[in-house]
């Protein structure tokens, strides 16, 4: 079990220095920081303390009123606040760092009217909530701000208002609590958000390498890896259907794929790490013929032009041939060798042909999500497999897309 941390305080010895500890403020906010009696615990708390263990960094973490906890940041009274989403308005002066969490925010509703309105419905949020300031910021009207969720369950229930905004995974803990009839009747997906710490811009400029080495240390500490459920898997896979699953079927394509498999019949395993290494070194040092070259092909261009009318929704796109190696894409990527990965073997060497979807992904560039789907390239004549195409999405555009939500 994990260490609690002090309501008051919590500090940790650095090992290996003596510098004054990293101040972080939080609110309770369950499950990522829960109130129990031997102090504070939560998926948020337990990653912070492996990071920050990881760089031998001492710190400290105080409970405060949410507002409080961003205010004293502001004034320079602390070095960052927690578990916080994007916002503009802490910009100024402090940096968000990379995700200890993710959040799926839906509308809560006892009637599907409400969650998919077609006039104002009466709205609640929870005073100093990432909801409500992502609402305000928003322009949307807020007719009920309250304290807790559970009041906002009470308001729903007695009609005072007619939806709310909230994570997923917060609501459902605190139902698990709460009798049965204040459960919602309806949910429909609206986004996810990222949960981080935004640290002081004056921390980060006495530390420079500070939010480097966190982020990097966060991928490592994570309590649990944000996965798909089944109803999403569900609606990607159909959104795929319906305006991508042509695409391996384009004669272009499929000619570069049946030429690079000729020049590549002989390629050995060495030889194709040779490829990728070289791949990797000349896209570090700016000068890259070989990904040039390849963005240069006419099913590249295609594929640079699909992405960029996707207003988003799409992330990036590859093509390979049999052995993995690139074929075309969208945009230089980081690999040339795609062979050793999951987005390109479960999809090539799938016997029911289905796509396959993978796991989330952070992209630190966009700061979102996204996930690879991946189907097989045939060749009409022999039937054969003879590559894979590789279609990366937005996670929360796709979603939305897709319309997920329903009853309860």
């Amino acid at each position: 079990m994990a260490r609690s941390i002090s309501l008051l305080a919590l500090s940790l010895v650095a090992l290996t220095t003596e510098a004054a500890p990293i101040i972080l403020n939080t609110d309770v906010s369950p499950p990522y920081q829960i109130r129990t009696p031997e102090g504070l615990e939560g998926s948020s708390v337990r990653t912070l303390e492996c990071v920050f263990e990881s760089m031998q960094q001492a710190y400290e973490i105080k409970i405060l009123p949410w507002e409080r906890a961003i205010y004293e940041v502001e004034q320079n009274r602390a070095d960052g606040f927690f578990s916080a989403t994007q916002m503009p308005r802490a910009e100024p002066y402090a940096t968000l760092s990379a995700p200890l969490a993710l959040e799926k925010w839906f509308w809560y509703s006892n009637t599907d009217s409400a969650v998919k309105p077609t006039a104002r419905p009466r709205t609640g949020a929870i005073r100093g909530s990432n909801q409500l300031a992502w609402l305000l910021e928003k322009g949307t009207e807020v007719d009920q701000v309250v304290g807790t969720t559970e009041q906002l369950l009470q308001l729903l229930d007695r009609g005072r208002i007619d939806r709310f905004l909230a994570d997923q995974s917060t609501l459902r803990t605190v139902l698990t609590q709460q009798p049965v009839q204040l459960r919602p009747g309806f949910e429909q997906f609206y986004k996810y958000a990222t949960l981080g710490v935004y640290f002081s811009n004056r921390l980060l400029a006495r530390e420079p390498d500070l939010l480097q080495r966190f982020n990097r240390q966060v991928y490592y500490c994570l309590a649990e890896t944000p996965a798909l459920h089944a109803a999403e898997k569900k609606q990607i896979a159909q959104l795929h259907r319906d305006l991508y699953q042509s695409w391996a079927d384009n004669r272009v394509l499929i000619d570069a794929v049946r030429q690079q498999n000729r020049e590549h019949v002989q390629l050995h395993t060495r030889e194709i790490l040779a490829l990728d290494r070289q791949w990797v070194k000349e896209t570090k040092t700016g000068s890259a013929p070989i990904a040039d070259g390849l963005l240069a092909r006419p099913f590249s261009a295609w594929l640079k032009t699909q992405q960029a009318e996707s207003n988003g929704l799409i992330t990036e796109i590859m093509a390979t041939d049999r052995l993995g190696l690139l074929v075309a894409a969208s945009e230089r990527t980081t690999d040339y060798w795609q062979g050793d990965e999951a987005k390109f073997s479960e999809a090539f060497f799938a016997i029911n042909n289905e796509a396959y979807i993978g796991t989330l992904q952070y992209d630190q560039s966009s700061q979102a999500y996204q996930v690879h789907i991946s189907e097989q390239i045939r060749d009409p004549d022999t039937k054969e497999v003879i590559g894979t195409l590789i279609i990366g999405l937005n996670i929360e555009r796709a979603l939305l897309k897709s319309d997920l939500g329903g009853k309860l």
